[in-house]
């Protein structure tokens, strides 16, 4: 019987913007490590020596867990992988975000790293969608901000039928205060104004956990993409 070992490693910056109990950013380890995400995540078979990086995204709920979850797939080779982790993020929990003192619901992006080396399989995840601006600046594993659901006006401005993708850009400070978003068409239509300055509007509303780097908060680009 062929034996292998499957080690798990988290990479995230431990650290708040003020304080432990008053902003702190959603985390995968400070949970029942039967409940963490790395822990559910089950290494596909592989018959050859590979590293696979899929980019993710979910919406961590007040109580830790995830919804919405999706991921990317680049070709079919990704398959396997994004199953992989869609299976384990609907029983995974996470420490929820932290602002002001209470648990807020936010938005994660996220990436999740396989390596295959010979008989050894690691898995690593790191709390950023690999942003190279942000990657060059604070490291490969800095904590990206992140943005506290609410009510996103957009989603009711923006079309509901004609398929749009657009990347937001925006910058966030270490306070946490967002400034200066800007959108780009991705693929599909370009939508109207009102739709453009609808999700500018949502960014400039929302709150943030800033970006962090070796426990401390750091100024930021922020990266985000809207679709119907």
């Amino acid at each position: 019987m062929r034996l292998f070992s499957v080690m798990i490693m988290l990479l995230q910056v431990a650290g708040t913007a003020r304080s432990a109990d008053d902003i702190r950013p959603a985390n995968f380890e400070q949970v029942e490590s039967k409940r963490r995400l790395a822990e559910r995540i089950k290494f596909p078979e592989m018959t050859r020596d590979a590293t696979v990086i899929i980019h993710c995204n979910s919406q961590i709920a007040a109580s830790g867990k995830m919804t919405k979850t999706g991921c990317y797939t680049k070709d079919n080779f990704d398959t396997a992988f994004v199953a992989a982790i869609m299976k384990a993020a609907k029983k995974a929990l996470l420490s929820p975000a932290v602002i002001g003192g209470k648990t807020k619901k936010i938005y994660l992006q996220f990436r999740v790293e396989f390596i295959a080396e010979g008989e050894k399989r690691d898995i690593y995840l790191y709390r950023n969608p690999g942003h190279a601006e942000n990657i060059e600046a604070y490291g490969y594993d800095y904590v990206a901000a992140q943005r506290v659901v609410g009510k996103e006006p957009w989603q009711k401005i923006c079309p509901q039928r004609a398929r749009y993708l657009l990347r937001l850009k925006a910058f966030v400070g270490e306070d946490g205060q967002s400034a200066s978003p800007t959108l780009e068409r991705v693929s599909g239509i370009m939508p109207t104004l009102d739709c453009q300055n609808a999700i500018k509007d949502t960014i400039l509303s929302s709150l943030f956990t800033p970006a962090m780097a070796d426990g401390y908060p750091v100024p930021s680009a922020f990266v985000e993409l809207f679709s119907n």
